[in-house]
């Protein structure tokens, strides 16, 4: 199915027509110029103009050109200074110097207004020429320089009113956040301004915020004002083509530096787009971006959001003006060439930017292109139905009557039907292709010609595609790409989009963000999958089956334990429904039932799926796996205990995890296997198996000489003995006692109580004594210790 572009109708009231072509001719830069005559650009080196940014030219209804100027001085169309044609008060510098406004229902009047640079003291003046002076060439009459605000920023548009023949001029005051907007109808200037205080206040000189495009809407709707430097920033806002209102400012301030940042602007021929250009200075280097906003949806996060970069290049990259033929064109400061936006209505990469697309034929781009009226350029699409086989319309407005009117559709193989004069024909083109279409209006006595260039795009085909059927649990995500044939998915001509109604997928609304990860799908639910042209005016919508089955919703994996050679049961864990709503599978035994007896260790795997009977149109191998790990564990086996002082470190190993204590059974066990600061003795150490299978238990002593002893009789250190020896603990060592000359005094023996102190039965006066004691393990130990009486 074909989509049907948006209407724009071609203007005639009053002087649309004739406007189009006073946009023919531009002069900018050092030296450059183009003209749009012939229906697109071609390079025109006789222009005198040297510029560094403001810059504007006019031409006459048959895309004559008048005169230009760079807000300066005026050159006529001979491209010599116009009579009284210098001393004007803007300046080269001045973002946009200069703009020229015919005055309304006159052939020879025309108004010059200029921006000061820099919010300079002659801020916003208008001058008057006279077409008619100098023989023809133009004069600047006696009304030059007539001051009607300031200081202003270095900005100025203009756009024609709601009656269709006057045009509000519109600027910004400096320090201030008032636009201000001058009627100039048959009457003259309106020096009355209409006020609009809204928006941001535009200050700060050395933040140099009075640098930035203006810009007006094609369908007169909406202004862009442009802010660069310190605080930059682009603001929108509603213009009111009838009282020359400004309201409902949107600021989009996503830019990448504050040395220079956003300067020139445009919107799209349908209004729907605005581009902007941003420079980003890096010490020497300049890089340059243009970004691409989508305002259907108006409001600020929605439209900051649609941030599309079209392109990025090292250099300036200053004004963007749109040209009779529809398309953009963008200002390379140092660059003999300009590039273009092809298509500005489209978005993303469909509009079609390229950077050297214009030759200016040795001539050198600054940073400025020459503004125009901004509403002449509402008419730049005349045509819908464009895809092959269709039958292409063209239409004109009948509110101005026109004597006739000739249509070459440039589709010489469709022979006597290449040509048509009726008002609003229509025309099956001969293939697919880019035709340039040529109307002849004859009106007053005068002939008008304008171009445009109609594509002829092949229609998308509809596709056959086979249902999705498969399973998904409730958290996973189905890829709706994966069911487009590979030929489809890789033509770079065609644009996929995915969607839930019909009704969308025929507006192109609400499409499918994320279509590889598609949420929640339903089973027998209709996606509509929709292909466009690389143009966007043909499109096709397919659709697609889904046939889904639940995967159940099952616990997660499980870890148990059995004892060694002992046996446990497992099963299939809590579910959300009754267990006869499931099937299961037990896969190392083939078993169907929820729960299993096991006895060894290893991996148990159980598919578990929905029974027939749940899922009538049920889908092979749609089940949920679930895997409990069963472990083998048992007692520790204790290997030894390592002292070292009064520290025990003790090895264990098995097939558990094990934790230990020491003394008491009963203790808190901990994870370390190392205990410290234990008492001299004999202690008992506990190993237990974390699985509960079992506590095993060895013991061990802290061997330590007592520094003295007090044989008093008192039972109270009466005795001198080694602690943690005995019968069963190091009972072969041996224990030596000396006095303090080294004469061996007496041998205890491990198992007795110790030295009491008496040698023969005769007490043994206090006194330091040594001792040796030779362990059986062979550890040495040499000391002594004080008999205290």
């Amino acid at each position: 199915m074909s989509k049907k572009t948006i209407l724009i109708i071609l203007l005639l009231v009053s002087q649309a027509v004739i406007a189009q072509n006073q946009t023919a001719n531009w002069f900018f830069g050092d030296y450059a110029g183009l003209s749009f005559n012939a229906g697109f650009p071609n390079p025109n080196t006789d222009g005198q103009l040297i510029t560094f940014e403001g810059c504007s030219t006019i031409s006459n209804k048959q895309g004559e050109l008048l005169f230009y100027t760079d807000g300066v001085t005026v050159w006529n169309k001979n491209h010599t200074i116009m009579q009284n044609g210098d001393g004007l008060t803007g300046d080269n510098s001045s973002t946009q110097s200069a703009i020229i406004i015919p005055k309304p229902n006159s052939t020879d009047i025309y108004y010059i207004f200029t921006a000061d640079a820099r919010a300079g003291e002659d801020g916003l003046r208008y001058s008057e020429v006279d077409i008619n002076g100098d023989s023809g060439l133009g004069a600047i009459t006696q009304n030059k320089n007539i001051l009607l605000t300031t200081p202003i920023a270095e900005k100025i548009t203009a756009v024609e009113s709601a009656d269709g023949e006057s045009i509000w001029v519109i600027s910004h005051k400096w320090n201030s956040n008032e636009f201000v907007a001058y009627l100039v109808s048959d009457t003259g200037v309106n020096t009355t301004p209409v006020i609009s205080a809204v928006g941001s206040v535009h200050d700060n000189e050395v933040g140099n915020n009075f640098i930035g495009y203006l810009k007006a809407s094609p369908n007169r709707a909406k202004i862009a004002c442009i802010k660069s430097y310190t605080n930059n920033e682009t603001q929108i806002f509603d213009f009111n083509a009838a009282t020359g209102v400004l309201s409902n400012p949107i600021t989009i301030n996503n830019y990448s530096s504050e040395i220079f940042g956003p300067y020139g602007c445009e919107f799209s021929p349908d209004s729907k787009l605005l581009y902007v250009s941003e420079i980003i200075r890096y010490e020497t280097l300049y890089v340059s971006k243009i970004h691409q906003y989508d305002l259907t949806t108006y409001n600020q996060q929605a439209i900051i959001n649609s941030d599309i970069i079209i392109n990025q290049e090292e250099g300036s990259l200053g004004a963007l003006q749109q040209a009779l033929d529809g398309r953009i064109y963008i200002a390379k400061s140092g660059s003999s060439q300009i590039g273009v936006i092809k298509n500005p209505n489209e978005i993303g990469a469909n509009c079609n930017y390229e950077s050297n697309a214009i030759s200016l034929n040795g001539r050198n781009s600054r940073l400025g292109l020459p503004p125009f009226v901004q509403s002449y350029f509402f008419a730049t699409n005349i045509f819908e139905n464009t895809c092959y086989g269709d039958n292409t319309s063209f239409s004109i407005d009948t509110s101005t009557i026109i004597d006739s009117i000739s249509w070459d559709f440039g589709d010489i193989a469709s022979g006597t039907n290449n040509t048509s004069q009726n008002l609003n024909p229509t025309h099956v083109f001969t293939s697919p292709g880019s035709y340039e279409v040529t109307i002849s209006i004859q009106t007053q006595g005068e002939t008008q010609l304008f171009y445009r260039t109609v594509i002829i795009s092949q229609r998308p085909p509809v596709l056959d595609l086979d249902p999705i059927s498969t399973c998904i649990s409730n958290n996973n995500t189905l890829n709706l790409v994966n069911s487009i044939p590979d030929d489809i998915i890789n033509n770079s001509n065609f644009i996929i989009s995915f969607y839930n109604t019909i009704e969308d997928a025929n507006n192109r609304e609400n499409s499918i963000t994320s279509p590889t990860e598609y949420n929640s799908p339903q089973n027998n639910e209709i996606i509509y999958i929709r292909l466009d042209n690389i143009n966007g005016d043909c499109s096709s919508i397919s659709e697609l089956e889904l046939n889904i089955v639940d995967i159940p919703v099952v616990e997660a994996n499980q870890s148990v334990f059995i004892c060694e050679n002992e046996t446990t049961t497992i099963d299939v864990g809590n579910l959300p429904l009754p267990l006869n709503n499931y099937s299961f599978l037990w896969l190392h035994s083939n078993e169907t039932t929820s729960q299993i007896q096991v006895n060894q260790e290893g991996i148990y795997t159980v598919h578990i799926s929905y029974a027939s009977s749940q899922t009538p149109q049920n889908i092979n191998n749609c089940f949920a796996e679930r895997n409990v790990q069963v472990s083998e564990s048992n007692a520790a086996t204790i290997l030894n205990i390592e002292i070292t002082g009064t520290t025990a470190t003790i090895y264990a190993e098995g097939l558990g995890a094990y934790e230990y204590t020491i003394d008491n059974i009963n203790n808190s066990y901990q994870n370390s296997n190392v205990f410290t600061n234990i008492t001299p003795g004999v202690h008992t150490a506990y190993v237990r198996d974390i699985n509960n299978c079992g506590i095993s238990e060895a013991k061990f002593s802290i061997i330590d000489f007592p520094s003295f002893f007090t044989p008093n009789g008192d039972t109270i250190n009466d005795f001198w003995q080694v602690k943690g020896i005995s019968n069963l603990f190091q009972p072969n060592s041996k224990i030596f006692i000396f006095n303090r000359f080294g004469r061996l005094i007496t041998q205890i023996k491990p198992s007795s109580k110790g030295w009491d102190g008496t040698v023969n039965g005769i007490p043994l006066p206090q006194s330091d004594y040594w001792f040796s004691v030779t362990l059986q393990d062979g550890r040495v130990y040499k000391n002594h210790f004080t008999l205290k009486r």
